[in-house]
């Protein structure tokens, strides 16, 4: 190491060293491999990595549960009132907090009959353009004429462009299972037994998972709305659920008959889903919640052990007169640097969450796996400051006869 006496040596045995001197002496250190560098970094990156790749899968496992769940109907809730139901109050639920797709139906006056089935009716409902969203996004698998149809209501927080950019819905729409004999798609015409045509919008999936099957085999047909209009029941699909959802559901009533005994019912599309499904919950008891306290151990571990393993030539610095700040300094750094490195080499899993998810989806990712590396790199400093301030001159031949 390089030193410097002052011009007025007052007898201090320690004499001041130049900062050029201290650098110098780490990049020595660095580049000769006294530091060990390579093998700490390596060993603090597999660290983190492995740490932030299990709470990444976990935190994927639960968001899979959700989308699971709110993709079979747990989330939807349905409202059934015959011929009591306004399909534009019904709708307009679609522009609250929490609502992806709302949309009413009903049930049609006959069947539908197919040239091709003349002997079997297909049961028709008639339905309002925002059940059609719905109905093309009960599972994101959908075929559609209108390309990125089941996308318009994906977030709650695009509740002004839902109001400017809904879709007109053309034709009609068929469950997998009534298209699948028919061997009809998105887009062509199939005949009618009457002799007349059908324009086929869209094809749907209502998978048999415990949503409410009458929808499985059957026909919807977009119909135009208004005030004076009457449904059935309105359908809301709703995430996060909102806690007055029920009173929402009910504003989309009216009341015709006071004296009639028939009275709205409020359930859910798929009642086979847990009703105290709570991802927040599960997200918070997550056990790899604890992965940036496992990374800050292991750092404090690194840290310390890189000190432990050079103590005897720290000890022997310090006896050649090298002033201990001058120690801490240099040995500070180099752990900064390898520790640096650590975290860039482990920037990778980083950079496929931002490449993998939404803006706001992997915002909050890498929020929470920052935790990780961050713990890390503190403390790794800080077992290597904690360990610095164990190593004395005293004890160089102690650690010369354990080495």
């Amino acid at each position: 190491m390089t030193i410097k006496r002052t011009h007025r040596d007052t007898g201090n045995p320690h004499p001041a060293m130049q900062l050029t001197g201290v650098l110098s002496e780490c990049w020595r250190n660095l580049v000769t491999g006294t530091t060990h560098a390579c093998g700490f970094a390596m060993t603090l990156m597999a660290v983190i990595v492995m740490l932030c790749g299990a709470d990444l899968i976990t935190i994927t496992r639960i968001q899979k549960q959700v989308d699971d769940f709110v993709s079979s109907g747990g989330s939807t809730y349905v409202i059934e009132y015959a011929k009591r139901i306004n399909p534009v109050a019904c709708e307009s639920l679609s522009m609250l907090d929490g609502v992806r797709e709302a949309g009413a139906v009903r049930q049609a006056s006959g069947k539908i009959t197919f040239a091709a089935l003349p002997s079997t009716g297909v049961p028709a409902f008639e339905v309002t353009e925002g059940a059609i969203d719905f109905f093309t996004d009960s599972t994101g698998d959908v075929s559609s004429a209108n390309d990125g149809a089941a996308d318009m209501h994906a977030t709650n927080t695009a509740n002004d462009a839902k109001r400017n950019t809904r879709n007109t819905h053309t034709g009609i729409w068929l469950s997998a299972e009534a298209a699948l004999p028919l061997q009809a798609t998105a887009g062509e015409s199939v005949a009618l037994k009457n002799g007349g045509t059908a324009d086929i919008g869209g094809i749907y999936q209502w998978p048999d998972d415990g949503r409410k099957s009458g929808y499985s085999y059957a026909v919807l047909e977009p119909v135009p709305t208004n005030d004076a209009e009457r449904f059935d029941s309105c359908l809301v699909k709703a995430w996060p659920v909102p806690d007055n959802i029920e009173s929402l559901l009910r504003l989309a009533t009216v009341e015709d008959a006071a004296d009639s005994e028939e009275r709205p019912v409020i359930s859910r599309l798929n009642t086979s889903q847990s009703t105290d499904f709570d991802p927040a919950a599960r997200y918070r008891q997550r056990i790899t919640a604890w992965a940036p306290a496992i990374a800050a151990v292991a750092g404090l571990m690194l840290g310390a052990t890189a000190i432990w393993l050079r103590r005897l030539e720290l000890a022997s610095a310090l006896h050649c007169g090298v002033p201990k700040y001058a120690v801490i300094a240099q040995i500070m750094m180099e752990t900064a640097a390898w520790a640096a490195c650590a975290i860039i080499m482990s920037s990778p899993i980083l950079a496929w969450i931002w490449s993998d998810n939404t803006t706001d989806d992997a915002a909050v990712l890498a929020d929470t796996m920052l935790r990780v590396p961050i713990g890390a790199l503190l403390a790794t400093l800080g077992g290597t400051f904690l360990a610095l301030l164990t190593v004395q001159e005293r004890k160089l031949f102690r650690y010369f006869k354990n080495r």
